[in-house]
């Protein structure tokens, strides 16, 4: 069952506790960490811990779980870390390796504005790289060598209470029953307040999550902490799935390609073919975070919305942009900008969260060639845009539908006895690094001009004819 959360603001009588009870759980969740990092027994820190904070074995549970989930978070980080670093550092070689090579024919001209010829110029841009090359590869060997550290803030203002199922309320230390919430009260505190304290509680959003986890005696942890000078306390339970409303993918689905500015969406029926396409926009440059959080919510409630409609399940491309977003600096500004705005990551999170609440299924596939089969098969039969069309090609394939390379394009690239994605690997190739076509021009040539295209000695032709290399308009995954 998937965990959900609901949050409220905790009554103003409780706020005095629970800050009393942060700055006594910030100690021992501190010491707990470093002496687990160090190489300690886990079960004689514990017991450590409960004598000398004054705390019951419950409440120095709740510790344990919550800090080997942040020592667990570091240690993830520091993997991503140092992949990140490693990224650079093979892109930064590489454009040293393709400077290094221009800095041999760069011509001895010399530049009006700054009196420094393309040499000079070139040299500078390259010592600087060395310079940055030098640094990521000592932060590397530091990422390696060094001992993990965990940081869980400076703040005094949270701690965790962690429920269980045997456990009435579903909760030892906090136990609400709808109406009140009465909290254990730690041993160090109970001169001050009492062994329990209690007070009126109401969850605005959500609160039938609460009582059906109640009714059927399922776990619930709170997490009380302070924002913006107040306290508020969040309660994770597990909550049902929904019953399944969309039919199954063999009688159509809805693919959608994501852009940095645009999502193309399409629509199959049970044999495949096209029945509904469209295109939501939207724009997130120069916005504030909570702005591109509205947005996103809107674009990802309108695909939902379309799913539920016609109760179909929802395809999305899996995509990695790790590899791209870490060699952003050496790339132009307009492209980094770009990469840097889109929210891939953000926009199939709130797909799945959104699609599983209602009970929508949700489908991830590679997108490999899916532009490419879009523009070659669809874009000129449909008069599509090319991301309609990967999507498309997105909603066929969650239907096991094959997609082969047309006759008229086959013949010059077709090799027997291989999978039906190397003769595209092979089109693509032609397509793209030989004849440059631009996705605007696959509207325009017929078949028959583009069989004699890709033909061999056509391009042999093109080669001799063109002294330099042709520009390169766009580019196909």
């Amino acid at each position: 069952m998937p965990q959900k959360t609901t949050v409220t603001e905790l009554p103003i009588e409780l706020h005095k506790f629970v800050a009393d009870v942060s700055r006594l759980v910030y100690p021992a969740r501190s010491e707990y960490i470093n002496r687990l990092l160090a190489g300690e027994k886990d079960s004689l820190i514990i017991k450590e811990i409960q004598r000398k904070y004054g705390i019951n074995k419950r409440q120095a549970n709740a510790i344990r779980i919550e800090a080997k989930a942040t020592i667990k978070s570091a240690t993830e980080c520091r993997k991503e870390h140092i992949k990140k670093v490693k990224n650079q550092i093979k892109s930064t070689k590489s454009w040293l390796n393709k400077q290094q090579k221009k800095l041999e024919n760069a011509p001895l001209a010399c530049d009006l504005k700054t009196r420094r010829s393309c040499r000079s110029n070139k040299r500078f841009a390259i010592h600087q790289k060395k310079r940055r090359l030098y640094l990521l590869e000592n932060q590397l060997n530091h990422l390696k060598d060094t001992r993990l550290k965990v940081k869980i803030g400076v703040m005094k203002t949270q701690y965790l209470t962690v429920g269980s199922s045997w456990e009435t309320y579903g909760n030892q230390i906090a136990q609400y029953d709808g109406k009140n919430i009465v909290f254990r009260v730690p041993y160090a505190l109970e001169d001050k307040y009492g062994k329990y304290l209690s007070a009126p509680l109401k969850f605005h959003y959500k609160q039938e999550w609460i009582e059906d986890a109640i009714k059927n005696n399922r776990a619930l942890t709170y997490r009380i902490y302070a924002k913006n000078l107040r306290w508020f306390i969040a309660c994770s339970t597990e909550v049902p799935e929904p019953e399944k409303i969309s039919y199954s993918r063999h009688y159509g689905c809805i693919g959608i390609d994501i852009n940095p500015k645009v999502i193309g969406y399409a629509r199959t029926d049970r044999d495949g073919n096209l029945r509904e396409k469209g295109q939501i926009k939207f724009n997130l440059h120069s916005k504030r975070k909570n702005q591109q959080l509205a947005i996103l919510h809107d674009v990802c409630n309108e695909i939902v919305e379309l799913c539920v409609k016609n109760k179909c399940p929802l395809v999305v491309e899996k995509l990695d942009f790790t590899v791209k977003k870490a060699q952003m600096r050496e790339q132009g500004t307009f492209y980094s900008r770009m990469l840097s705005n889109f929210s891939y990551g953000k926009i199939t999170e709130l797909l799945t969260q959104k699609a599983q609440m209602v009970g929508i299924e949700i489908i991830f596939l590679s997108p490999a060639y899916s532009s490419l089969i879009g523009l070659v098969r669809y874009l000129k039969l449909y008069g599509m845009s090319s991301d309609t069309a990967a999507a498309l090609i997105l909603a066929r394939r969650a239907m096991k539908l094959s997609e082969r390379v047309p006759l008229y394009n086959a013949y010059p690239i077709m090799t027997m006895g291989k999978h039906v994605w190397s003769a595209w690997h092979a089109l693509n190739k032609k397509l793209n690094k030989q004849l440059c076509l631009s996705r605007h021009s696959y509207f325009s040539f017929s078949n028959r001009e583009l069989e004699v295209m890709l033909n061999d000695e056509f391009l042999k032709i093109l080669r001799k004819g063109s002294s330099s290399k042709p520009k390169r308009t766009s580019r196909v995954r």
